[in-house]
């Protein structure tokens, strides 16, 4: 959990190298978790970016941004809001704070409530807590999988793949 005390959040960041994390996530891992994004919006018409932090810049942290901001940040930096049908989502995972964030566009965040969202971040957030941080992708790719097939079903086979899903690892 990310801590208020700004040295505290300080020390968290600088021990949350980008090495660190490629060890819990390796590129492998990461490689198959896209190739399931692709396979995910074959049968929802969203479509989802995930991107995962493994530290911030300590000016950022100075300057008091915290995750919900940052997510907010990545999603607009990667576009997932420029989807035809407003159907972006983004999980965003800060490593160092030990939190995790989705952001949906307003087409969904009008269809599904966020305590949907919020059950997600908690399901992944509780199998990092475990140590289990690629199957914590792949159960919160699932859950969200789920919810925008019920929400947001494929009515068209050949429709457009609009975001690129690799996974951003910083």
């Amino acid at each position: 959990m990310a801590s208020n005390n700004k040295w505290a959040r300080l020390w968290q960041h600088w021990c949350h190298p980008r090495w660190r994390v490629e060890r819990c996530l390796p590129t492998a891992a990461l490689q198959q978790l896209s190739e399931a994004i692709g396979r995910s919006e074959q049968q929802h018409s969203g479509q989802i970016r995930f991107v995962i932090e493994s530290r911030w810049h300590s000016a950022d942290i100075l300057q008091g941004l915290d995750t919900r901001r940052r997510a907010w940040q990545w999603f607009g930096e990667l576009g997932v809001w420029d989807t035809e049908h407003n159907c972006g989502v983004l999980v965003y995972v800060s490593f160092a704070d030990h939190r995790v964030e989705i952001v949906a566009d307003r087409g969904i965040a009008a269809q599904v409530p966020a305590t949907e969202w919020q059950a997600v971040c908690a399901q992944i957030t509780a199998a990092f807590a475990q140590q289990q941080y690629v199957a914590g992708l792949e159960q919160g790719l699932a859950a969200v999988t789920v919810i925008l097939s019920q929400h947001f079903p494929r009515h068209l086979p050949a429709e457009v793949d609009e975001l690129p899903n690799d996974v951003v690892l910083r």
